[in-house]
């Protein structure tokens, strides 16, 4: 079975190495205590920081990301105007989960070799992503960094970025509650999650050039590329009727969703999620990843979870904005995630998170 780990991804290693930095940065945290701008943490998972900035009664929250190892599918395909919808919805889906309204973007884009063409499809599809989040792009760094930037092909990037927003309404998890909708939306792709372990799979099944291998009238590597949608102004739209979010990126359903319930010792039953994209079940077919692990690496064909007790009002904002959703489940009183599975090896059964 191809695990994340066989990929190149050892995820503890990573937390150590980010628990390092982590602790190194909330040493700094006292610089602004008692001022105005001091910091608090609203979620910490090492650097993967949410803060939110206090100015008198006004909040500011901050927080950053980037589209990882997405990007070398981009230079593999040749196309590059659909990453930006991946970095901002890495960014701005991530904000507004915590009830905050995603303002103004800063990004890094650290190249190997600029290249005039490859930055305009990156900025054309800046443009239109920034349009779709409803934020403004007001700063930026463009490093050109030789062989410390390597990829495939001749142009080869990293992109990341930082997120200002207002907090709008704040989710407290005690406003969650037994028999409150889970009301999932769609995603047809992978975002920009668990890119590695795809890489891998499909590499050792096809070889160097992978991604140009057809499969329904389609590339596997634009399968890979689909852009993920972006939520946030529709999830603005719902922010009167909801009491709890969960992004479906890193982690999948029993990460994210299990983070949000985890305070209140409360659990999930989802009985009608939606079906995983083709890409997601020609992977686990290929690299015999089973139901558990693409549960807990890839969104499986969600890329929001919405806690409510009105889902009919969050299902009508979401009609509007073009976003396929539904019912897929309710929460319970009982720690734990319990979904039946729409994977490729165990479709229909039952699967347990504790």
């Amino acid at each position: 079975m191809t695990t994340y780990k066989r990929a190149g991804v050892d995820i503890s290693t990573g937390d150590i190495c980010s628990e390092i930095m982590s602790s190194a940065s909330d040493r700094t945290f006292t610089n602004r205590k008692g001022r105005d701008g001091e910091i608090t943490i609203v979620e910490s998972k090492g650097l993967h920081r949410v803060i939110i900035i206090s100015i008198g009664s006004f909040k500011l929250m901050l927080n950053s990301d980037g589209i990882g190892t997405k990007a070398e599918v981009g230079e593999r395909v040749g196309t590059h105007k659909t990453m930006a919808y991946d970095l901002f919805a890495m960014l701005c889906d991530d904000a507004v989960r915590y009830g905050a309204e995603p303002v103004a973007v800063s990004n890094i884009l650290d190249v190997n070799k600029l290249s005039v063409d490859v930055i305009k499809e990156l900025s054309e599809g800046m443009v239109k992503a920034a349009k779709e989040a409803g934020v403004a792009v007001v700063s930026g760094e463009i490093a050109e960094l030789g062989g410390r930037i390597c990829g495939y092909g001749r142009y080869n990037y990293n992109w990341a970025g930082t997120v200002l927003s207002v907090i709008r309404k704040e989710m407290r998890p005690e406003m969650i509650k037994k028999g409150q909708y889970i009301v999932a939306l769609k995603e047809d792709g992978f975002r920009s999650n668990g890119i590695s372990l795809v890489r891998k799979i499909l590499k050792d099944r096809y070889g160097d050039r992978w991604h140009r291998k057809k499969t329904k009238g389609k590339t596997l590597g634009e399968m890979v590329l689909i852009p993920s949608k972006i939520y946030t102004p529709a999830v603005l739209d719902t922010f009167d009727f909801i009491d709890g979010i969960a992004h479906i990126t890193g982690g999948g359903i029993p990460g994210k969703l299990g983070r949000v319930l985890s305070t209140r010792g409360l659990g999930a039953e989802l009985t009608d999620l939606f079906n995983p994209p083709e890409i997601m079940l020609i992977c686990q077919r290929y690299g015999i990843v089973d139901d558990r692990e693409a549960y807990k690496v890839w969104n499986m064909g969600q890329g929001m979870l919405i806690i409510t007790s009105h889902p009919e009002k969050v299902i009508d904002v979401a009609d509007r904005y073009k976003i396929k959703a539904k019912v897929a489940g309710e929460i319970t009183g009982k720690k734990g995630i319990s979904l039946i599975s729409q994977g490729y090896y165990q479709q229909g059964q039952v699967l347990l998170f504790a």
